[in-house]
């Protein structure tokens, strides 16, 4: 069934300032480092899409305790926060994993900014980009337009159905497809190959030197998956954000993430796709 999707608030700042995962508060500049531990410079930390002000309390380098400076969230233990230190140009990154909560209080421990697994995508698969107007993905942010993906993937329908989809699409206040999302589905978009791809996001590459004028900007990214004989498929149309290009060789690489991430059994479908076993409702 079609679900209404709300932006994270975090996105914005994604799209325009410059990003740095960290996994550790000991990675800050010194200076701001400083601040932030004496409790004198606020982070933000983000759940369900809404900001809450916090400071530090204690921290040592894999861990932080922190209290929040406002009516704290909902909060349960094993959740994922993302925790955001922004100076004017750069925000600093960290995720964490909550260990136990307090009255207004709440004790993370720090993660690898990379906590969704990759998987390599055997072969060579085409995958086609167009670039998503800033003005359009402004309207979705600002909550003018909205993101509704549709999808039949669920771990009831793994090993009864072979063909699954996920489609995000940007509607406008009457519930439409804006139309000028609609030309983009419409067009045939580059071509790319697919790197590898996890819940969060994916890289792919192409066989020559791009140069773009800023790294991060959004993007609509199509694909269909499929392996020999098997009768199982995948087809995917994701609105995303391009957070970082890279070149090596004559091969220009782009590292994208997902607005929202994709389902936890998309990517039991996928190793089941591209190996000898049909994926299982019990796969982890």
């Amino acid at each position: 069934m079609p679900e209404k999707i709300v932006i994270p608030a975090y996105l914005r700042e994604t799209l325009y300032k410059r990003n740095v995962q960290i996994n550790s508060l000991e990675r800050l500049p010194r200076d701001l480092k400083k601040e932030v531990l004496a409790g004198k410079r606020p982070v933000l930390v983000f759940h369900d899409g809404k900001i809450h002000p916090a400071r530090v309390k204690k921290a040592s380098p894999e861990s932080a305790l922190l209290e929040f400076l406002s009516t704290p969230p909902s909060l349960q233990e094993k959740e994922n926060l993302l925790v955001v230190i922004a100076t004017d140009r750069v925000r600093y990154v960290l995720q964490g994993v909550i260990r136990k909560i307090g009255e207004s209080l709440v004790y993370l421990e720090f993660v690898n900014p990379r906590v969704d697994p990759r998987l390599e995508i055997p072969g060579e698969r085409v995958v086609f980009l167009s670039p998503l107007p800033l003005e359009l993905f402004e309207a979705l942010l600002s909550g003018k337009f909205f993101l509704l993906r549709d999808t039949n993937v669920s771990r009831e329908a793994l090993g009864h159905i072979g063909k699954f989809y996920v489609y995000d699409l940007i509607i406008d206040e009457s519930e439409n497809v804006a139309e000028e999302f609609e030309r983009i589905m419409a067009s045939p978009g580059k071509i790319f190959f697919l790197k590898d791809i996890s819940r969060s996001g994916a890289c792919v590459f192409i066989r020559k030197i791009l140069t773009f004028p800023r790294e991060t900007f959004p993007l609509y990214f199509r694909t269909g998956l499929t392996e020999g004989d098997k009768g199982m498929a995948l087809s995917l149309g994701l609105v995303g954000l391009n957070r970082g290009v890279r070149v090596e060789g004559e091969r220009t690489y782009l590292h994208m993430m997902w607005v929202k991430k994709l389902p936890e059994e998309v990517i039991i479908f996928l190793k089941g796709l591209f190996s000898e076993t049909p994926p299982s409702p019990s796969a982890r």
